[in-house]
């Protein structure tokens, strides 16, 4: 029952929520808006499993792409409040990337459809359920009765599991064809040459096995795949150190992936076929570095490496003519080396992708539209208007458009039904996550709006048609789903808790449609242009989430905005820098955006990230960036996928734009702050000088245990460190333990394992409720009493005014490469490390502050207390890690000069955590919440908190396990052994800080020849 058809008097559950929330931290700051509450109730009537305060956890399937990974959402009075990877699920064994944490955003973001909506006098109108539901069943009636079935078409998002089974079930029986299934980064030529190969769309890669992998596109950190479960097994594999597999990425352009890379091989777009045969012997070396435009000497040394490293691993993505051809060439040296059966798993696939739809399958649909020839399109999940060239125009030609899209986007802006979609946290449904593992998925909480879920609506409408009605009995999609699970209720039941069980639905896999094949426009341009999907955004279905809006770009630190990459030689020849906007011309049309210089791609190539431009979906997305894919020409590989590549002209628009960015300098200089080591045959080998090394490396007799993270200074806050008069005053010695603090809580960050995919920037941003500061409507008036013309509404204003507000942040420093303004040289290294507050022992902020706002505890936290901050400032430069961020703006302003969360988009704020308001300092906490929760659940049970009980946001929810905590003042705690390894050092450790962050460093493997990845001698003062 709808809240509008409520009985009179009933209070709507909404409204509730808001009434028992009145005194919980998030209500009392914000003030959720019970202007017309009368007085408060109290839970008279009990809802099911909720207890007031308590938080409620339940497994479920992320749906925020194709893989499908395991989540627990928790739930606190009745709304869901912080997603994680569910340790027992097999994909992200308690991972989860930050697209996964960014699903609460889609469940409340404030665009969202709040119901139904009809077109009525051109434009989309609200309306009941019951009206809403009589037309639809109306226009499936008459397209049936006028024997139009089966000109009918259903898009449909991917996805595994029951709901495609149940849809083509649906659609037959009301005489309508197959569902489209369509996803826009479909990597359609890997999936129909791994069929070919192996007979499975998407084997399952075990990087941990392999001694050598070899990437040519594959982005398998950021998009292609399952991208958990790869990082997850990858990190696992270069945790190995010395033993770990050399890592060499092939292709025009440096992404996520390819900046973990040990060597580039910089080829020219299009020849990552060519370096695969010469690599496999298929072809000399010297033809292929003639055309590929790469050293001979390389691709000699790297095929001589490819032959004699056993196990391998090869993986092919791209996007460009050739696709289909690379990626069967690379199947055949994994075969013929052996790899099949060791790190290639055909017999344990992920089936997720199975019947994976892409540009190719859906392009048979606009041309049909195009013809006329569809009388009634459906589409649900997928955005096809926006990603989808010439759709939008097909649609205009079909009759009736019925959408079930949650949000406002290109697609539901042209329908003339909206049939509102659940979320995923709002319903019920399954996964195959694997041949043998099924993913549950239920609601975590009520429906926010008055939306239902597709399939319950199908069912009503099968029971509204008398030819139908007979075949859906159930009273609701649940209930359907009982009886195809293996097992039935009872197995459904006990399953639920953890999220999986074992088995596999009866679903028959969905075949892949023959899909389109063009033949691209001859290119023209003096530039190879390369687009690809954004890491945070992917094809621009994230671009309504602020969380990925705000999120820097791990490869280039921009955000909300598009850029266009542009080598530093290629600059030059320009006369452009970071900032001026360029105009990228081809043959379909051309776009304008800023420059930004990237040492990570060739000189003769230029790329544009896609995923922005919308014209619809809501506040977060709308009219931000360019939408580059409009400029491609169309055409296909062998398999029907786009082809992402094509030729441009570039050329000064003679304009400034500043680029939204975090990044603070791209070099260390000379600073140390991501160190690196090299694997040599024989074990690890420091990059510092000898003295240097003993100097600061932890083990010595100085330092026998947890180096640096007892501070001898502040013996007010850690207690009586021991006899002054002893040579081990200060240290953290047993003979001293008496009248010592019992605790210190540290975190350690292995470098070895960070990959710099930022899931732990968002998932703080979810722990401890840090506002979004980027989006147009966030921005400042430039001077008080300006009219609303005088707004700065830029995205991104108040990031460029350095008005960034999250607590951690991911550095990333190149190392090498510093002639490339002149002369391109791939040679160079990346380094990615996680910058928080370091909780010094000896903290520098603490005494500058006039108010004691900020001590240090007893445990050893660096505490920020609110209510007595003043908005000084002097902390923040005294930090000389810099990760203190001041609130600039509150929430009792207008609206335009407020960092807000918009109902019901506060709804996702933690209870826990205060909400801070304008002058207020604040930077990251340990997670102090979380650490009290631990601390009272023990000492309510009679015991002490357990070795590695909890953990913090950023650390539960990192793909690479790069972030461990605990309590380093027990060795029994993983962060106290791990504080002890050789690689381990604190960052600015010569100021004396103590700081209870201890980073491990990174580890390279250059390989023979290569000039490569740290190898280059440090600079003068640099720790490397």
């Amino acid at each position: 029952m709808s809240e509008q058809e409520l009985p009179h008097g009933t209070t709507p559950r909404r409204e509730f929520l808001k009434i028992v929330g009145v005194g919980t931290a998030a209500a009392a700051t914000i003030g959720c808006g019970t202007d017309h509450v009368k007085r408060l109730i109290p839970y008279v009537h009990q809802p099911d499993q909720t207890v007031p305060g308590v938080s409620a956890y339940y497994a479920s399937t992320c749906r925020e792409c194709a893989a499908a990974c395991g989540i627990i959402a928790e739930t606190r009075d009745g709304r869901a409040i912080k997603l994680e990877g569910n340790p027992d699920h097999p994909l992200s064994r308690g991972a989860l990337c930050a697209r996964g944490q960014s699903a609460l955003q889609g469940l409340y973001n404030p665009d969202r459809f709040r119901g139904p909506m009809i077109r009525k006098h051109g434009k989309l109108e609200p309306v009941k359920w019951a009206e809403a539901l009589q037309l639809f069943s109306q226009k499936l009636g008459e397209t049936q009765s006028k024997g139009q079935g089966a000109n009918a078409v259903f898009v449909n998002q991917h996805e595994s599991g029951s709901f495609p089974g149940f849809l083509d079930s649906w659609l037959g029986a009301h005489g309508l064809p197959a569902h489209v299934s369509y996803d826009a980064e479909a990597q359609s030529a890997t999936m129909d040459a791994n069929r070919q190969s192996y007979g499975v769309s998407w084997p399952s890669l075990k990087f941990s096995a392999a001694k050598l992998i070899v990437s040519f596109g594959a982005d398998f950190l950021d998009g292609w795949g399952a991208s958990v479960p790869q990082q997850l097994d990858f990190a696992d594999a270069r945790a190995k150190l010395d033993d770990a597999p050399r890592f060499i990425y092939v292709g025009a352009r440096r992404s996520l992936t390819g900046l973990n890379a040990d060597e580039w091989v910089a080829c020219k777009p299009g020849t990552e076929q060519l370096v695969a045969q010469a690599l496999s012997g298929a072809v000399s070396a010297a033809t292929a570095a003639t055309q590929c435009d790469v050293p001979v000497e390389q691709l000699t040394r790297l095929a001589r490496e490819v032959a004699s490293a056993k196990p391998s691993l090869f993986l092919a993505g791209g996007n460009g003519a050739n696709t289909l051809e690379l990626a069967q060439t690379v199947n055949r040296m994994n075969q013929s080396a052996g790899n099949v059966g060791a790190t290639v798993l055909p017999n344990d696939p992920l089936v997720g992708f199975d019947g994976m739809g892409g540009f190719g399958e859906l392009y048979d649909v606009v041309q049909r539209m195009e013809r006329g020839e569809v009388s009634l399109l459906l589409t649900r999940g997928a955005n096809p208007a926006f990603t989808m060239p010439g759709f939008a125009a097909g649609m205009a030609k079909v009759p009736f458009k019925v959408s079930f899209s949650s949000y406002p986007d290109e697609t539901a802006a042209a329908a003339d039904l909206v049939l509102p979609d659940s979320h995923s946290l709002e319903s019920w449904g399954d996964a195959q996550a694997t041949r043998t593992t099924i993913s549950l998925q239920q609601p975590a909480m009520d429906p926010v709006f008055d939306t239902r879920p597709t399939a319950d609506v199908l069912i009503l409408a099968a029971q509204a048609n008398q030819n139908t009605a007979a075949r859906y009995t159930q009273k609701d999609y649940r209930s359907w789903l009982i009886g195809r699970i293996p097992g039935g209720m009872s197995a459904l039941t006990a399953a639920l808790p953890r999220g999986v069980m074992t088995g596999a639905l009866p679903n028959a896999p969905l075949a892949r449609r023959t899909p389109v094949r063009l033949a691209a426009t001859a290119p023209s341009g003096d530039y190879n242009f390369v687009t690809y999907f954004s890491s945070t955004l992917g094809d621009g279905r994230g671009a309504n989430k602020p969380w990925l809006q705000e999120l820097p770009d791990p490869v280039s630190k921009i955000c909300w905005q598009s850029w266009v990459e542009v080598h530093p030689v290629t600059a030059n020849k320009l006369g452009v820098t970071n900032g001026d906007v360029v105009e990228v011309k081809t043959a379909s049309g051309a776009v304008r955006a800023p420059v930004y210089l990237f040492l990570g791609i060739r000189p003769d190539t230029i790329a544009i990230p896609l995923g922005q431009g919308h014209t619809e979906y809501g506040r977060y997305a709308k009219g931000i960036g360019i939408n580059a894919a409009t400029i491609l020409p169309l055409g296909t590989d062998g398999a029907g996928g786009r082809v992402l590549v094509t030729k441009a002209s570039l050329s000064k628009a003679g304009e400034v734009m500043a680029l939204v960015s975090t990044e603070g300098s791209a070099r260390q200089h000379g600073r140390g702050i991501a160190q690196a080591m090299v694997a040599g045959r024989s074990g690890l080998m420091a990059k510092e000088e000898p003295a240097e090394a003993e100097e600061h490396m932890p083990g010595d007799a100085d330092h026998a245990f947890l180096p640096g993270l007892r501070s001898p200074v502040a013996n007010d806050a850690q207690g009586d460190l021991g006899d002054p008069t002893s040579k081990d005053a200060g240290m953290y010695d047993p003979k001293h333990w008496s009248g010592m603090a019992k605790r210190r809580w540290a975190m350690t960050i292995d470098l070895a394992r960070c990959t710099g995919c930022s899931a732990c920037v968002t998932a703080c941003y979810a722990e401890n409720n840090i506002p979004t500061v980027g989006a147009p409507h966030q921005g400042r008036a430039l001077s008080p009493g300006f009219p609303d013309s005088h707004w700065d509404t830029r995205p991104g204003a108040n990031i460029v005014k350095g008005r960034e507000m999250g607590w951690l942040r991911i550095e990333r420093y190149f190392e090498g490469g510093e002639g490339n303004e002149t002369k391109f040289d791939g040679d160079f290294e990346t380094r990615f490390a996680p910058m928080m507050c370091q909780h010094c022992g000896n903290a520098p902020c603490e005494p500058v502050c006039p108010v004691y706002a900020t001590y240090h505890s007893p445990d050893g936290l660096n505490v920020q207390v609110y209510n007595r901050c003043v908005g000084t400032r002097y902390c923040s430069n005294a930090c000389p890690y810099k990760v203190r961020y001041f609130n600039w703006f509150g929430f009792g302003e207008p609206a335009r000069r407020q960092y807000a969360f918009p109902e019901p988009l506060n709804w996702q704020l933690n209870p826990d955590v205060t909400v801070r308001g304008k002058g207020v300092m604040e930077k990251c906490t340990f997670c102090v919440q979380r650490i009290r929760e631990a601390e009272h659940r023990a000492k309510l049970e009679g015991r002490e908190v357990r070795t590695d009980e909890f953990t913090v946001a950023c650390a539960q929810a990192c793909p690479s396990r790069a972030i461990t905590f605990g309590d380093a003042a027990d060795p029994s705690w993983t962060v106290a052994k791990l504080a002890q390894d050789t690689r381990a050092y604190h960052v600015f450790e010569e100021l004396n800080t103590y700081t209870a962050v201890v980073y491990l460093k990174k580890v390279n493997h250059p390989g023979g020849g290569m000039v490569a990845a740290g190898a280059a001698p440090a600079a003068a003062g640099e720790p490397r």
